[in-house]
């Protein structure tokens, strides 16, 4: 598995100095693992880093407040969900550089923690986000906001293995996202335990420890049930329960619980051999505690623990453990580092325990293996670790290339009112920092072309290829052109989608063939209006492109042929992309009256389809919802904004805000596309499948069109909000991208359809390419 222990160690950070960043999370005087964690990170990073400034943003549970130290620089009412949206304008009005989450369901608000997501939604710098909890069954809910948090987070830092293989075998979540950093842990060297006994009154007993907030997972009644076994052969043995019950658990129940521990210890003529610490300890105490242990234990009774800050504790103060196999266990203590007995066995746990105490040898064997094997984990190491993830996610960020600046039109005139109220929607999105791979495309590709359909992840044969998709990759290439260094790849990628459609083209009819069977025999006479339009607009990207010169001679050449047949599509998807672009390229393909009479005569039929079929519960300019839907109101959008006719400009607002609420589903209000089965306009009914990538793509670039005409930020959170559809933002909640690069072609009732067709990888990639001009 390609994951790392610590993120690559950066050689050079001249280009990047860690002057402001911030850690939110649970903080002390709050009584939890979790808060305790975020206060060491705290401490650890400012000894990493004296010169920054780091801000803590401590979470309030509900109903409390807490008197927090002077380091706590925000603290946020766990159920106050505006609270969230002003942390996030906050931090970025302060500029902080990264933030640094501990993510645990159960400490921020909304269902599952989503209230979490509006603050990272909005944020401008990388998440880096600590997972500890990552759970293998999450119902809906959870699974939705897991994959918020990893799509709005640069990095994902756990801390086993175990957490690794999780994210990528049930969240599909690329290695090259995921690190692994050990629990921190004090350092201190390796010492003999009685001096420390005698300090803490212990005298000469043996001493076993369990520490933790108190609460029945933790498993104490098995050691219980083995004192009387180890008390035979060891009847100085003393077996320490540190820490106070847990708040909730107190808040039900109060000590019923411990006392009920207790009582077990009497029947069983054990009292003597437990004690109870029934306090929060502050590190000094629990340090001098774990070193005067001669053998930690960790009874826990489920083996869903991915970390456990406790055990790291132990490892790295030398302690020998006996422990269940519970994740981070059977990671941390695998190769002899410790000893593991079956969950609830009191008989191997008597058995081993009473082993080691009767055998001081084998103690101080494990003790040295132990310190030894958690060296990684000591609290420097673990700070110079997240500051290099958080040093290379910014140079990451850093290195996106600027928002385009090739206008939407070459008209003068300022773009339209926007038609409604500007919201607060998120600045971007950092998965954006990571390319989607092209290994799909490539492994769909052959020399003649990318191939129609896909057999799972296998090239379909039988179906051959399409111009169709070889003008949308052609078009991907020339986009990505723009701002991502040379790919001597995709640049011969170009060359093969390019020969396919010039070979397309055919002079005697003026229209692109469409079909092409896989022994290379064009199938049809001419493709659709739709096709030819699409095949337009692959040219004019490259001529756009950065790609070499003689492919944009080429396009140019070519484009300047196509566009003279231009005016007899008549379908509205071809004429809509013809608006947008010859409204891009302008007088670039020659005459430029002949241009602007055929945009001119493009848009007013848009618009007479907008006049004639607009009505209540139905705005649009067609009779009914087909495919590709949301290209019709970018064309109004362009259209109106070119010409400041404020009809045009008016319908394209309202049938893009149409369509983009008929696109939402419910509770939550995830994108839903479009199905293939259409919204009936005799019935009424609202079919939900089948769901697929292209109404997502076309979705995203006219949300897209809109933000950068009306600059209403609103429209750039919708095409975020139809991003998310490919993470599983959607009706399944199930992701449809691999890690290759590849998309499922699309949600049916049973799920994702696993075939992977040229269209829906390519409309993920483009989708991807349109909102990083954005970015």
């Amino acid at each position: 598995m390609d994951t790392h222990l610590s993120p690559p160690p950066v050689s050079d950070n001249r280009d990047v100095q860690l002057k402001h960043i911030a850690i939110m999370g649970n903080f002390p005087p709050r009584q939890c693992g979790l808060a305790t964690f975020t206060r060491d990170i705290h401490a650890c990073l400012h000894e990493a880093l004296p010169e920054a400034q780091i801000d803590v943003i401590a979470m309030n549970d509900k109903g409390l407040e807490y008197d927090y130290p002077e380091v706590v620089t925000h603290q946020i009412a766990q159920e106050d969900g505006d609270a969230y949206h002003r942390l996030a304008e906050d931090l970025n009005r302060r500029g902080v550089q990264a933030v640094f989450v501990q993510h645990e369901f159960g400490i921020y608000g909304g269902d599952a923690g989503a209230h979490l997501i509006k603050t990272l939604e909005r944020l401008d710098a990388p998440v880096i986000t600590t997972l500890h909890t990552i759970l293998e069954t999450p119902n809906d809910t959870q699974n939705r906001v897991m994959r918020d948090l990893i799509r709005l987070s640069s990095r994902l830092i756990v801390m086993s293995r175990k957490g690794a293989d999780i994210l990528q075998h049930v969240y599909q979540v690329p290695a090259t996202q995921i690190h692994i950093i050990p629990h921190g842990a004090p350092s201190r060297p390796l010492s003999n335990t009685a001096p420390f006994k005698a300090a803490l009154g212990f005298g000469e007993r043996m001493i076993l420890t369990t520490f933790g907030l108190l609460s029945p997972n933790k498993g104490i009644e098995t050691i219980i049930e083995a004192l009387p076994e180890i008390v035979k052969t060891t009847p100085e043995a003393l077996y320490l329960v540190v820490g106070a019950t847990h708040p909730h658990l107190v808040a039900h129940e109060g000590e019923v619980y411990r006392e009920g521990l207790l009582s077990r210890a009497r029947e069983l003529g054990v009292e003597n051999n437990i004690r109870f610490i029934n306090r929060f300890v502050d590190d000094a105490y629990l340090i001098d505690i774990l070193q005067a242990t001669d053998v930690y234990v960790t009874p826990y009774l489920t083996e869903t623990q991915i970390t456990s800050g406790t055990l790291s504790y132990a490892l790295a103060l030398g302690c020998p453990v006996v422990s269940t196999p519970y994740w981070h266990a059977a990671e941390a203590l695998s190769g002899g580092v410790g000893v593991l007995c079956g969950f609830g066995d009191s008989r191997a746990f008597a058995t081993a325990i009473s082993d080691l105490l009767q055998h001081p040898e084998d103690r101080q064997a494990l003790s040295q293996k132990a310190y030894d094997n958690a060296l990684p984990s000591r609290w420097p190491s673990v700070a110079q670790a997240l500051a290099d993830t958080a040093i290379k996610d910014i140079r990451d960020k850093k290195a996106l290339p600027p928002r385009s600046q090739t206008p939407l039109s070459t008209s003068s005139h300022s773009p339209m009112p926007p038609s409604m109220p500007r919201s607060s929607a998120p600045k971007n999105r950092l998965y954006l920092t990571r390319a989607p791979s092209w290994g799909a495309i490539e492994r769909m590709s052959d020399d003649c072309g990318i191939f129609q359909h896909g057999k799972y992840r296998l090239p379909d044969r039988s179906h051959g290829y399409c111009t169709d998709d070889n003008v949308r990759a052609l078009s991907l290439v020339a986009r990505q052109s723009l701002w991502v260094s040379e790919n001597r790849n995709r640049d011969a990628l170009a060359y093969r989608y390019a020969a396919f459609v010039n070979h397309a083209w055919c002079p005697e009819t003026g229209r692109f063939r469409n079909f092409m069977s896989y022994s290379r025999a064009w199938l049809d006479e001419g493709g659709s209006d739709d096709c030819c339009a699409r095949a337009l607009e692959a040219l004019c990207d490259v001529i756009r492109s950065d790609l070499p010169e003689d492919l944009r001679l080429w396009a140019r050449e070519l484009a300047q042929r196509v566009a003279t047949h231009a005016g007899d599509w008549a379908s509205h998807r071809a004429r809509a992309i013809v608006i947008r672009v010859l409204s891009d390229l302008n007088a670039d393909l020659g005459d430029r009256k002949a241009t602007e009479a055929l945009i001119g005569t493009c848009a007013q039929s848009l618009y007479a389809g907008f006049q004639h079929h607009a009505r209540d519960g139905h705005t649009w300019m067609e009779p009914q919802l087909s495919y590709d839907n949301a290209r019709l109101s970018a064309g109004l959008l362009i259209a109106g904004n070119r010409y400041q006719n404020s009809g045009m400009w008016q319908a394209g607002m309202d049938s893009l805000r149409w369509l983009m609420d008929i696109q939402k589903g419910q509770p939550g209000g995830h994108f839903r596309p479009v199905p293939t089965t259409h919204f009936d306009k005799d019935t009424g009914t609202n079919p939900i499948y089948d769901q697929q990538p292209l109404e997502v793509q076309a979705s995203i670039e006219a949300c897209l069109i809109a933000f950068r005409l009306s600059h209403d930020r609103f429209w750039k959170h919708e095409a975020h909000r139809a991003f998310g559809w490919f993470f599983g933002d959607n009706d399944q909640g199930l992701p449809l991208v691999t890690a290759d690069g590849g998309c499922f072609d699309g949600l049916t009732p049973e799920g994702c359809n696993h075939n992977q067709g040229a269209e829906s990888l390519l409309a993920y990639h483009l989708s991807w390419t349109a909102l990083m001009d954005e970015a």
